[in-house]
């Protein structure tokens, strides 16, 4: 039954998208199940639980961060009266994220085995959860199909939450790290100078690193 309610959610059928609390339970087993993927391949079994709870948490909260505005913005453009189905589209989005994370954990553990530079391993991490946000928005974009068709206004609230969600999402990863083990550090639930960095500034010099 959860494997309908899965297939189900992937297609983004309105009719046919599982109740929110199916919504939330696939969700946040797939990100709990990314997230032990991310844990274990550093080998510590206490750093795998640790992020099988920071995956979810950070779906969660970064929805939760980004919700007040939402309604703000919707409100301000007159949709306050389909804000409800907006929500619903958003939760079968957030639900899809954690699906399809769930599904690269495979992929996540193989990857790390590949490679021994930990700036390609973190890009590579990056690409992965990108991949999962890109499904997450088909399966949105199914959902405000209609409602943009209802009112023009709601692509730019749509717009609007893309833009917010990954801003937030990204700087919350960056504070609710490690999520792999990293040499040198201890196994910690977060790091010590978790909200002295700019996730934007370090994943740039990633990139430079990488390129030198």
């Amino acid at each position: 039954m959860i494997f309908a309610a899965a297939e189900n959610l992937l297609r983004g059928e309105i009719t046919a998208t599982p109740r929110p609390r199916t919504c939330v339970l696939l969700g946040a087993s797939g990100c709990a199940l990314a997230g032990l993927a991310l844990g274990a391949s550093s080998g510590e079994w206490r750093l795998a639980v640790y992020a099988a709870i920071k995956v979810p948490l950070l779906i969660v909260l970064t929805a939760a961060l980004c919700m007040p505005s939402f309604y703000v913005v919707n409100t301000v453009l007159g949709l306050r009266d389909d804000f409800a189905l907006a929500c619903r589209g958003l939760l079968a989005a957030q639900a899809t994220l954690g699906v399809m994370l769930g599904a690269l954990a495979p992929m996540l553990i193989f990857l790390s085995l590949g490679t021994n530079d930990p700036y390609a391993v973190t890009l590579l991490d990056a690409l992965q959860f990108g991949a999962a946000t890109w499904a997450a928005q088909q399966v949105l974009a199914r959902h405000y199909r209609p409602l943009i068709l209802h009112n023009p206004r709601h692509r730019l609230a749509l717009r609007g939450w893309l833009v917010l969600f990954a801003f937030t999402g990204m700087q919350l990863a960056w504070v609710l790290r490690p999520f792999r083990g990293t040499e040198g550090f201890g196994v910690q639930f977060l790091r010590a100078e978790a909200f002295q960095q700019n996730a934007y500034i370090v994943l740039l010099e990633h990139f430079a690193r990488l390129w030198r």
